[in-house]
């Protein structure tokens, strides 16, 4: 069965009896993680009963063939449904898979097999296996989102009885990476930095949070729209050394230029700038006001929307394709520096 993304949660929350194989795979390393976690509780109701949980690696099942058929046909001290969980796994467990499931039809099959697996492509042998068989399921794990990383972030503040500010959540996710058992720590570092009953704003973000190159990320952000391209250079370079996110780092562009261009048509619509830069949500911190005020003014109204156009095309494909992220972000805040008018 190939289970849709949007699809997963419900699968997840309810495993399909009549699948004896489930394949959790994609480059979020950390949501197959949780989802596997998710689904042996959701099937045994101990997941620490080493007569039901048993582990192997794909090493181990490609040293020896027979051994995940073996585990599968198990059965349990005491009875019940086992699961067997499979690490690392690649297209070089998939005849030892079909040799077990073949077994398994033969033979009554006592155990669920759960399999983990890193990004496999649409010709993977493991995946077309998992996709085609009504006995199995395979389901997608792809980077988290600024909308998944929103509901992360809440769902876990909200097991803490945290709320957090609209402006506050907008930051966070622009600190946030693609991996799910990494933004689930920061957020739950936030969550005990705050404490129980009280609302995040933006300052605790930054102070909890903001340590993944808060400070490099708002001067590359600015150097990219100031056109400065030596400056971009140093910015770019300490950002990622300090462990930034691509993906985070052209958000965080795209959100400042949106801005820019709603100060900018206001003033085309006759608003002077001092009014206009008022109304932005959150307001320009006090130490960017001028350089904010020199960027709106030297970009034009077209020139804006094509940087964002730019922004947008460049996140797509940083999440969809297997582009090296650094350097494409990289080479997108160049090319936006250089589209500035002078």
């Amino acid at each position: 069965m190939k289970i849709s993304v949007g699809r997963v949660g419900e699968f997840v929350a309810n495993p399909d009896p009549a699948a004896s194989v489930v394949l959790v795979y994609g480059p979020n390393a950390g949501l197959v993680r949780e989802h596997c976690d998710n689904i042996v509780r959701k099937i045994l109701d101990n997941p620490s009963d080493p007569f039901r949980l048993a582990e192997l690696d794909a090493a181990t099942v490609g040293k020896d063939p027979t051994r995940l058929t073996d585990e599968l046909l198990a059965l349990a001290f005491g009875g019940g449904q086992r699961v067997v969980i499979v690490r690392d796994a690649s297209d070089g467990i998939t005849k030892s898979l079909e040799g077990a499931l073949e077994a398994g039809s033969e033979l009554e099959m006592n155990a669920v097999a759960l399999i983990e697996a890193g990004a496999l492509s649409a010709r993977s042998s493991l995946r077309k296996l998992c996709e085609k068989r009504k006995d199995c399921a395979a389901l997608p794990c792809y980077a988290d989102d600024e909308r998944a990383q929103g509901i992360l972030a809440r769902n876990i503040l909200k097991e803490s009885r945290i709320d957090i500010a609209p402006d506050a959540l907008r930051t966070l996710t622009d600190f946030l990476g693609d991996d799910r058992l990494a933004n689930r720590r920061e957020v739950e570092k936030l969550a005990l930095f705050v404490g129980p009953k009280k609302t995040v704003q933006v300052s605790d973000v930054i102070e909890a949070v903001g340590d993944i190159g808060a400070a490099t990320m708002d001067e590359t952000v600015f150097a990219a729209a100031g056109g400065d391209t030596v400056r971009l250079d140093r910015a770019i370079e300490r950002f990622f050394a300090e462990g930034g996110e691509p993906v985070g780092l052209i958000r965080s562009t795209q959100r400042h230029f949106q801005r820019m261009h709603r100060v900018a048509g206001l003033m085309d619509s006759g608003v002077r700038y001092d009014e206009a830069v008022k109304r932005l949500r959150p307001p320009v911190f006090w130490k960017q006001t001028g350089a904010f005020e020199q960027q709106v003014r030297s970009w034009s109204r077209g020139q804006l929307e094509q940087a964002i156009a730019r922004l947008g095309e460049a996140e797509l494909m940083l999440k969809t394709t297997g582009t090296p992220a650094q350097a494409a972000c990289g080479r997108t805040l160049y090319a936006v520096a250089l589209m500035k008018r002078g």
